[in-house]
């Protein structure tokens, strides 16, 4: 486990600047007062509050940066360490950073229980940010039939359809919040800032499933090449919840320290790849996912940015900066960091799981260090 002190659309936006490399800098709010001004008048802005001496905020600039200079009239931020700006963001609840949210003006009745924003939860890159900010600026859940469904499903990462027959609540009902659609309409109202929804006018479903007597809600992860379906235990929220967090979890996630305790302790050994970039990372993914999903029952596959988490490379064994894999048994603490010279592809990285099953490769033995060192 990494050591705890590493873890201290009304318009369309012009992306296309998402493909150059930015060389800008910060360019906060120049007061709290102007922007107030904007969060009251702009129908939507997007804020990173951020603060120069937190080590995420480093990280965080040329991706923000990169987001601003499509659209600098509603992306911006705001600097928490000056004297004119920690009231506001005291006033506005933000006690971590950096901290990005959605605000919408006070006639908005979107979020009107967390005080006109949404708070967004995933990595701090530019692509995912732009994502989310896409999702927020339609409707929560779109109506698709079989002429768009292909452009619907090529919209998102994670997406989720849903197929009702005229009736489908347990009792035959339509009417009260016990509905299967209403429970469906009801998660994408929660997870609109994760995921897209969609209700398919066609119930006989994407995959071709002639049986249009019952309900379904399918599901298709699009990094992972994967897609499910259920129709059974629509009328549980506990099912359709761990529904959505099955199809959504990706077969190589992330390792950070939100998700670190879940990996640990599932009992599976892990096979750490640490990374400097998204290109890095995608070109990782691609090449691994087929090992992911045939060593799935035994193996956690993960990724971890060295640039977020430099010193967790070490503890793995490895050259500390240097990108590299890894495997640990978090059950005996033994590691195994790769030393060989070819390059990671799937059967070379198959080939090194073998023979640590087969005890050719020893565990990684840490440096010694003395107490008067410790001291």
């Amino acid at each position: 486990m990494w050591n705890t002190r590493l873890w201290n659309t009304r318009r369309l936006l012009t992306w296309s600047v998402l493909a150059a490399p930015s060389a800008l800098a910060w360019n906060h709010a120049t007061d709290a007062g102007s922007l107030k001004e904007t969060l009251e008048t702009n129908d939507f802005t997007l804020v990173a509050f951020v603060h120069p001496t937190d080590p995420q905020t480093p990280l965080l600039e040329p991706e923000w940066t990169t987001l601003q200079a499509a659209d600098p009239t509603h992306i911006t931020s705001i600097d928490c360490s000056l004297p004119d700006s920690t009231t506001l963001c005291f006033t506005l609840g933000v006690s971590s950073f950096p901290t990005i949210r959605l605000y919408r003006p006070s006639s908005s009745d979107d979020n009107p229980n967390n005080n006109h924003f949404t708070r967004y939860r995933g990595p701090r890159r530019a692509k995912p940010i732009k994502s989310f900010l896409r999702r927020m600026l339609r409707d929560p859940l779109s109506h698709v039939t079989p002429f768009n469904t292909t452009a619907f499903l090529s919209s998102d990462s994670i997406l989720f359809i849903g197929h009702f027959p005229p009736s489908s609540s347990p009792d035959g009902s339509e009417s009260g919040d016990t509905t299967t659609k209403t429970k469906f309409e009801n998660l994408a109202a929660k997870y609109r800032d994760r995921y897209s929804f969609a209700i398919h006018d066609d119930i006989q479903g994407v995959t071709g499933d002639k049986d249009s007597g019952k309900a379904k809600i399918e599901c298709f992860n699009i990094p992972d090449e994967l897609q499910r379906s259920i129709t059974e235990g629509l009328d549980s929220e506990k099912v359709l919840e761990e529904f959505i967090r099955v199809c959504s979890t990706p077969l190589i996630p992330e390792l950070t320290r939100r998700n670190e305790i879940g990996f640990y302790k599932s009992g599976k050994s892990l096979v750490h790849y640490f990374i400097h970039n998204d290109k890095e990372r995608t070109e990782y993914v691609t090449e691994m996912l087929p090992l992911a999903k045939k060593y799935g029952e035994y193996l956690h596959f993960t990724t971890t940015d060295v640039n977020e988490y430099p010193d967790a490379v070490e503890m793995m064994g490895l050259k500390r900066g240097s990108r590299g894999l890894s495997v640990q048994t978090p059950s005996t603490g033994d590691v195994y960091p790769y030393t060989g010279k070819e390059r990671l592809t799937a059967n070379v990285v198959e080939m090194f799981l073998s023979d640590i099953i087969q005890g050719k490769i020893k565990p990684w033995q840490r440096p010694w260090r003395s107490e008067h060192e410790e001291l």
